[in-house]
């Protein structure tokens, strides 16, 4: 079978590309402005620039709100269902079944998200075509709401916070155009595109992704053999992009209630690698899993440098630090103090996590651990 690995997808050609737009775009917004200042004869104080300072943040809070509803919207018109809306700190979500308001900051350095999912099966053209609409109406209703602010601004009621409106949502319509992968692992819009087109190999996780949402939307544990199937050969197929790697915890609540031995094998690889601060809270997720299947196997206190491994888990995601803590504490024979780091676990997920959704699959994982350590306590 071919591997890629993550530097055989960088594409310099893309890059260059990329860079030669954000010129492009930079120079026609300095003659824009220019042309409107020169024409308008807008005299430049310090209260004005402050003015437009605010007006340009109170535009960005906007255009994301444009942004991430046009996402909804496309994946609406693709038969796909919401299940979270975040715009920044604020976020719109399902649990279980009934519609909720919460205030999370953003994980992974997104700061804004739709994430949808498909009902039922679908094949993967038929997935790739709604999945390119979902990610297109994004970029395109920045660039639609913009490009009018902007004929606005210019030929009908010239305003200088329009005019501000117009550039902030064409600047981040474009630029989530780019094809870029951040050093924390999100895909930008023009990334994903980019995969489903074909113009880069990856569209595989892509798609086996919204499968295990489709299957099992609660993440714990109840899809398909022949999906797991998929699942793995991913994995094999991208071996150095933590993306990929990560669907090893994603998928982990099926292998630790059946397959613990192959889960250990796929872990083998991708487990407690040294940090080099790209994806760090991926890494996390990844040895998180891991050591929960070695203590699912009982291998959790004969793994050699267990303890070594253990603490590469940063403190980036407060559910991946307590699930450490506990770990740890059951390796050191401290069974009240790794019962305190699970019950943080709850608390930390809360009623919804941006990782970790209504936190379904990891409540399990704690209680199940929870009751064991209580368990040997009373034996």
């Amino acid at each position: 079978m071919t591997q890629f690995t993550e530097k055989e997808t960088v594409q310099p050609k893309s890059k260059f590309r990329t860079q030669g737009v954000q010129a492009l775009f930079g120079l026609s917004m300095g003659v824009l402005i220019s042309s409107f200042m020169l024409r308008e004869e807008v005299s430049i104080t310090i209260l004005s620039v402050l003015f437009i300072l605010l007006i340009a943040v109170i535009s960005f809070v906007v255009s994301l709100m444009i942004h991430e509803t046009g996402h909804a919207v496309g994946g609406k018109l693709g038969g796909m269902e919401v299940m979270n809306l975040s715009y920044g700190p604020f976020v719109y979500a399902k649990v279980k079944g009934k519609s909720r308001f919460f205030f999370k900051l953003p994980a992974l350095g997104y700061i804004g998200r739709a994430m949808m999912r498909f009902t039922d099966a679908i094949s993967e053209d038929e997935m790739r075509k709604k999945l390119l609409r979902l990610i297109y109406a994004g970029p395109v209703s920045n660039i639609v709401t913009g490009g009018i602010a902007l004929v606005i601004a210019f030929f009908v009621w010239p305003s200088g916070a329009l005019l501000t409106f117009a550039l902030v949502s064409l600047f981040l319509g474009l630029t989530n155009l780019a094809n870029v992968e951040t050093p924390t692992g999100v895909q930008t819009d023009g990334r994903m595109i980019s995969l489903l087109k074909g113009k880069e190999p990856g569209a595989e996780v892509i798609f086996v992704s919204y499968q295990l949402l489709q299957e099992d939307p609660t993440g714990t544990g109840n899809w398909k053999q022949q999906t797991i199937l998929k699942v793995e050969e991913v994995m094999k197929r991208y071996p150095e992009w933590p993306l990929a790697s990560s669907l090893l915890a994603t998928a982990g609540p099926y292998y630790y209630q059946s397959s613990l031995e192959r889960f250990l094998q796929l872990s083998e690889e991708r487990a407690f690698k040294e940090r080099t601060g790209k994806a760090a809270v991926l890494q996390d997720l990844i040895d998180t899993a891991a050591a929960t299947g070695l203590y699912f196997a009982g291998q959790l206190h004969g793994t050699p440098d267990i303890e070594e491994k253990l603490r590469l888990i940063s403190d980036k995601d407060e559910v991946s630090r307590y699930m450490r803590d506990a770990y740890l504490s059951i390796v050191h024979g401290e069974t009240a103090q790794a019962i305190e780091a699970l019950d943080q676990v709850d608390r930390a997920i809360g009623e919804w996590h941006p990782l970790y959704l209504d936190g379904a699959a990891q409540r399990k994982v704690a209680e199940v651990i929870r009751k064991r350590l209580i368990n040997d306590q009373v034996i």
